[in-house]
């Protein structure tokens, strides 16, 4: 069980780094093609919106569920002129480190579960033409892009992830604590099966995500060694 988890964390990191690079790659890309920054920002939120808009209701929904007083929620860029553009932000009171934590990490969670079923869709409508609710080929260009648009903004920013590392550490302690104390927490063998299968589709359908991202970037990449040699 312990390997596939490796693997999925060792996917999530591959993957962000990817998925940074795919959207840079394409505003760039955009960049060349229109020379407009407004323009080449603007197609890009749209193209991503499906994802902002998981990503942003990830943070709402989580705080409302811990019960943390929310603010003003935006789901497209407030500006176009800073360095760091953000495509959407959600304000959320001040709270103590775990929920803040938990609230932080909620677009990359939900977002890991969405990658990960509309990859096992995927497979289903490619290889057994199942589950399909229009014509198959559309189905395929559909769960491509959402797959596309969520696993690049399923990502926690630098502002989402403060006091992530000291809680997580806190954790290992305790868990390490109670390892070297002789305690043990065990689980049913049937939930430990259950555990086991999910673990492994998350492995392989994440694997999924990971080569998608890795081949749009590679079609990015040449488009744009395409367009400035053509400039």
């Amino acid at each position: 069980m312990w390997l596939p988890f490796i693997g999925i964390i060792a996917e999530l990191i591959l993957l962000s780094f990817i998925a940074r690079q795919f959207t840079q790659t394409g505003f760039i890309l955009l960049l060349r093609l229109f020379r407009s920054r407004s323009v080449a920002i603007t197609i890009i939120t749209i193209l991503l919106f499906p994802g902002t808009v998981i990503h942003e209701l990830s943070h709402l929904f989580t705080a409302e569920i811990f019960g943390i007083h929310t603010g003003k929620l935006t789901l497209a860029p407030e500006s176009i002129e800073g360095e760091d553009i953000q495509s959407g932000s959600v304000s959320i009171a001040q709270t103590d480190p775990f929920r803040r934590t938990l609230i932080g990490v909620s677009p990359t969670t939900n977002g890991t579960i969405a990658v990960t079923a509309l990859s096992w869709w995927l497979v289903n409508v490619i290889h057994y033409e199942r589950y399909i609710l229009i014509n198959t080929n559309i189905s395929i260009i559909i769960i491509f892009y959402l797959i596309l648009a969520i696993s690049n903004t399923m990502f926690t920013s630098k502002e989402d992830t403060k006091g992530v590392i000291p809680v997580f550490l806190t954790i290992l302690i305790i868990i390490a604590g109670l390892y070297m104390t002789g305690i043990r927490i065990g689980l049913p063998p049937g939930m430990t099966q259950g555990i086991q299968t999910i673990i492994q589709s998350l492995f392989q359908n994440l694997g999924i995500a990971l080569c998608m991202n890795l081949v749009g970037l590679a079609l990015f990449s040449g488009i744009l060694l395409l367009v400035a040699k053509r400039r």
